[in-house]
């Protein structure tokens, strides 16, 4: 199956469907005691420490608990934690199926074939056990579980389901939407994205009036441009986290409507890996069967060699370079792991710091005896490196935060911890760069772009406006404040203009001309500031411009973010809201 543009062309930046209710979903097990089981929402004066007791499920409202689950779904949790699992439980307590195990509510299940996997089937067989003793809590001693169905309904879940994501990227749970989203079909050049909706039943925002369908299965007819709904199941009652289709290119009537399943910021093969153990499929987008390879595939896994001998045959060194990128994968995810296990983030910097400037030593690669031994360098676009400046921008973070409380207890001045907090903003702002350089040739690499620039600026204010630099008493810089964005109003860019059309008009506003106009200026010379506020002078006498310098990028960085946010996920999105509010935006 496929979604196709109806009858008209659809610009850059728009909704092409209402908000879709879910027909299942589950919270993940580590937000259990921090989230409304029903909406997603965050609970009233709760945070995101683990807790070690057993698992139950909260409601924000009683409008949430009054739409939830049975005791067959308290009965898993309790017995076999699992999102997945619960997902499954209730599509079934909600969806009667028929006896067909191919499809389940118009969705493919792809049963046969992860079943045809060793590993995949022993899981879901033990799944489907599981659900079957939950559900006999609630059945008449007649009534049967046809062990197909229940595999098949946790296969549909494992093949349909989406991480349901908050506006900070952390994946809250999973849910499963009718065919009116299911249907869209992956590209790694996708034109469109999706935004969730995570909000109490009682705050939902109201719905422009331009919500409509705007997709329809292939073959669907239309009349005047107004799609003629198939009867799909209309979800769980009205409760759990919506989903809304954007688009993020101009789509042609008729065109098909795409979206990514998988992190486009990785390789062609790591994607098709990816793709082909969930979903069982190999792409084979425009992107992915492009000879030669895109500029962005090739330089996503570039290494540099050196000291190679020159006998060398061609075949020789690409399986020295499939080895090492083995074995920089492995030791990134092993200092990676013991970061998160242990805390010690001096320890990690250090660690990955010194795999991007040496590379791969030579005592690491095995190479045939009379062969020159070679060294390998990840480029500094390498997919690799990229989830590398993630980690070192986190742990930095964590150094600064670490070091400032401590000569807090001391009485001693925080330029070590100012240091820190520099270089945690320099990863982030380099990040932003990278993905920036690569977004000019593959323009369905936006949302992460804006992630990207958005963490960069809040990093930049949070370092432009940290307490430790009032420790060091002598710059006598005043309290910044943010009440007003007019007052930082830049003369050589139209960002905050931009920023400002977004929130007032939506997506009426945002055209594709808007987004080349922005990006494309040369008035937003991001490299001039950068450098500037990234010189590191210690020279009290220019702490002052220092910090507005770096202050003034922050917000061009979060104004930018802020832009390309608008046209992912609209000007009254979670994520756009975010923005505002670390700007501190009053309004007018």
């Amino acid at each position: 199956m496929e979604m196709r543009a109806g009858e008209e062309e659809i610009e850059i930046g728009e909704d092409m469907t209402p908000s879709v209710i879910p027909l299942s979903y589950a919270l993940h097990d580590a937000f259990l005691h921090s989230h409304c089981s029903s909406c997603f929402s965050l609970l009233p004066g709760t945070n995101f420490t683990r807790h070690h007791h057993a698992p139950t499920l909260l409601y924000c409202s009683s409008i949430c608990s009054s739409s939830h689950f049975s005791p067959a779904d308290l009965h898993l949790l309790h017995s076999l934690p699992s999102s997945d699992l619960r997902a499954a439980l209730r599509l079934l307590y909600h969806y009667t199926p028929s006896s067909s195990t191919n499809r389940i509510c118009g969705l493919l299940t792809n049963r046969e074939k992860l079943m045809a996997d060793e590993e995949i089937s022993a899981r879901v067989r033990d799944g489907a056990k599981a659900i079957e003793a939950a559900r006999r809590i609630e059945m008449d001693e007649n009534e049967k579980n046809e062990d197909a169905l229940l595999e098949a309904a946790l296969c549909l879940v494992l093949t349909n389901a989406v991480e349901v994501q908050d506006h900070e990227g952390r994946s809250l749970g999973i849910a499963v939407y009718g065919p009116n989203f299911s249907w869209i079909n992956h590209s790694c050049s996708p034109n469109a994205c999706y935004r969730f909706i995570i909000s109490p039943p009682d705050n939902v925002l109201p719905f422009r009036d331009d919500s409509r369908l705007r997709i329809l299965p292939a073959g669907t007819k239309s009349d005047n441009g107004v799609h003629k709904n198939i009867e799909f199941p209309k979800g769980c009652s009205g409760s759990g986290p919506r989903v809304i289709v954007r688009s993020i290119k101009r789509i042609k009537k008729g065109e098909e409507v795409t979206v990514a399943y998988t992190d486009l910021l990785q390789p062609k093969e790591i994607r098709r890996s990816e793709l082909w153990a969930k979903y069982r499929f190999i792409c084979c987008c425009t992107r992915c069967i492009a000879s030669p390879p895109s500029y962005v595939d090739h330089i996503l896994q570039e290494i540099s060699a050196s000291n190679m001998a020159t006998s060398s045959l061609s075949s020789e060194l690409s399986f020295y370079r499939d080895e090492a990128t083995r074995k920089l994968t492995d030791y990134v995810e092993e200092v990676t792991a013991e970061y998160l296990a242990v805390g010690d983030s001096e320890s990690c910097c250090k660690k990955l710091e010194n795999m991007l400037i040496t590379g791969l030593l030579d005592e690491l690669l095995e190479v045939r005896e009379g062969k020159s031994q070679l060294n390998f360098r990840l480029h500094p676009l390498h997919h690799l490196a990229l989830n590398t400046y993630t980690v070192l921008a986190s742990a930095y973070k964590i150094r600064a935060s670490d070091v400032f409380a401590l000569h807090s207890e001391v009485g001693g001045l925080s330029w070590e911890a100012l240091s820190m907090s520099r270089i945690s903003a320099a990863y982030s702002l380099f990040l932003a760069a990278s993905t920036y350089h690569l977004f000019c040739f593959e323009s369905s690499l936006l949302a992460s772009v804006a992630n990207f620039w958005t963490s960069a600026g809040e990093s930049l204010l949070a370092l432009a406006k940290s307490s430790a630099w009032d420790s060091l008493g002598k710059c006598g810089f005043p309290v910044l404040n943010l009440s007003s964005l007019a007052e930082h109003k830049c003369s050589k860019c139209s960002l905050l203009e931009s920023f400002e059309v977004n929130l007032s008009f939506g997506q009426d506003q945002t055209r594709k001309a808007d987004l080349d106009s922005v990006t494309n200026s040369n008035d937003v010379d991001f490299k001039n500031w950068a450098n500037k506020s990234a010189s590191g002078t210690e020279d009290l006498g220019y702490i002052d411009q220092w910090r507005m310098d770096i202050f003034q990028l922050g917000v061009h960085c979060l104004l930018y973010g802020g832009f390309l946010a608008g046209i992912c996920y609209g000007p009254h999105s979670h994520w756009t809201n975010h923005i505002r509010s670390a700007l501190n935006y009053e309004g007018k």
